[in-house]
């Protein structure tokens, strides 16, 4: 009974233990605030470590000092907008000093441990406990990899962390401590710097320091270097990549692959539009989101938009089909068959940044309008314009690529050896004429001219010989070729 007794009392003070030892450690932080918390233990024993002074500063140099508890637990709060780095370091008696830099979010909360390590367990180096000389550069990271240029409301400092090891790869302790010194290779010329160019590594080995954008968006690399004992130590070069700003009205650029679009009566034919965003400095604007529409047709691009490339640019699909720009779904001021596509992003403080081009549906080729309508006499020396129209049912200019070809052709001799009247023709070049990428009707659009001349002056065709002036169109427009033939004689 006894023995039963001793059992439940072990139970009790077991189950005691237990519930003390239970501590809640949800932590939440409201919009406007950041939280970093976590323990400290000693990386040899695993053991929470009490009383460590923990120091965090930010990059505008503000710093919090706390000192862990009797559970080796701390806390910092900060004020935060939005976005904020935080540059974290340790300091107790017998360890080797900490740092770590954290990139804290207004509402969230960062959990970090560390594990402190005893002085003479890191030395290896004797019964000091002290390290060797440096021998290698090493980069532990960047607060953010990215930048943006400066002046157009992002982000345009990253802190960047250095640690400088001996020859066991160890970091080297205060008494070996050496100046680093920071330079950029391969800069793009926008201003961008270093700050500080030199700083002494800490007790831990480590440095810290800020790499600034310009105004000038790029890839730049940065480099750590040190002279030790009379030799220089380098780091591996560490790219940066400096990316651009707000989008700007002044360099938003809305282009189509086709001005001139082979699609009226045709579905699901494909027209390729194009933005061009840049910042106000020129740069490429950072990757953004562009929202297209258009007053005929299906664009891409609709509720999510299309997010432009490192470059500034992107490009959606016009896709043909209802409604067709007709009536009242064609442009204003221009007509059936034009109409307006819009792209529109948002630049500094939500303004709105948009552009819009005007684009045509041309449909199917049609040859017209021919002149004389009669035939045609041209005398001996003479010659003879003949003017004709080559457009699609609303008399706009067919699509790029269209080649309209004349020539102009006698019969063969009645017998051989027979000296027969010849003609000359002009038009285009050699012959033919191709469109370019044209949307307004006109000379040289939709308007034509060829010129057929006597070519033989010295024989006197009373009769007259006769002439055949055929012209026919190909092209986008115009799938099965069209061919038109005008006769008359010459004498």
């Amino acid at each position: 009974m006894k023995h039963a007794a001793i059992l439940l009392l072990l139970f009790v003070l077991s189950l005691a233990g237990l519930l003390v030892g239970c501590k809640s450690d949800e932590t939440a932080a409201t919009i406007g605030e950041g939280i970093i918390s976590g323990y400290i233990v000693d990386a040899s024993s695993n053991a929470r470590v009490q009383g460590v002074s923990l120091q965090a500063m930010t990059v505008s140099g503000s710093t919090l000092s706390t000192t862990s508890d009797a559970e080796g637990v701390y806390t910092f709060t900060f004020e935060v907008d939005s976005t904020m780095n935080v540059t974290i370091t340790l300091k107790m008696t017998g360890y080797r000093d900490t740092a770590f830099v954290a990139t804290l979010k207004s509402g969230t909360v960062i959990t970090q441990n560390f594990a402190m390590t005893p002085v003479s367990i890191v030395g290896g180096g004797g019964v000091t406990g002290g390290t060797g000389m440096a021998q290698t550069i090493y980069f532990i990271g960047a607060s953010q990899p990215e930048v943006c240029v400066y002046g157009v409301g992002g982000k345009e400092t990253t802190i960047m962390s250095w640690e400088v090891r001996d020859s066991l790869g160890l970091p080297i302790d205060a008494t070996h401590a050496v100046d680093l010194s920071f330079s950029i290779l391969g800069a793009v010329g926008g201003g961008e710097y270093v700050s500080p160019v030199v700083l002494k590594t800490n007790a831990a080995g480590q440095a810290h320091m800020t790499f600034n954008a310009g105004i000038k968006s790029g890839v730049v690399q940065v480099q750590a270097s040190a002279n030790v004992g009379g030799r220089s130590i380098l780091s591996g070069p560490v790219r940066v990549v400096i990316t651009g700003g707000y989008p700007d009205q002044a360099h938003f650029t809305i282009a189509t692959q086709r001005f001139n679009f082979p699609a009226l009566g045709i579905a699901n034919m494909r027209n390729g539009i194009s933005v061009l965003v840049g910042d106000k400095y020129s740069n490429p604007a950072a990757p953004s989101a562009v929202y297209f529409w258009s007053t005929a047709g299906v664009i891409q691009g609709g509720i999510d938009g299309v997010v432009t490339s490192n470059d500034g640019q992107g490009t959606v699909d016009l896709i043909s089909g209802n409604p067709a720009p007709m009536g009242s779904y064609a442009a204003p001021g221009w007509g059936d068959g034009y109409h307006r596509i819009t792209a529109k992003t948002l630049g500094q403080g939500g303004v709105a940044v948009q552009d819009s081009i005007l684009v045509m549906w041309s449909g199917a080729g049609t040859i017209g309008n021919v002149t004389p309508s009669t035939p045609f006499d041209i005398p001996n020396r003479g010659s003879q314009s003949i003017s004709f129209q080559v457009s699609d049912y609303l008399g706009h200019p067919l699509a790029a690529g269209t080649r309209i070809t004349v020539v102009a052709s006698i019969p063969p001799p009645s017998s051989e050896g027979v000296k027969q009247n010849q003609v000359f023709l002009q038009f285009g070049n050699s012959g033919v004429v191709e469109l370019p990428d044209v949307i307004v009707s006109g000379p040289g659009s939709t308007q034509f001219t060829c010129l057929v001349k006597d070519g033989s002056w010295d024989i006197a065709d009373t009769s007259g010989t006769p002439v055949n002036v055929m012209i026919s169109v190909t092209g986008p427009n115009t799938p099965n070729q069209l061919g038109m033939t005008v006769g008359g004689v010459v004498h």
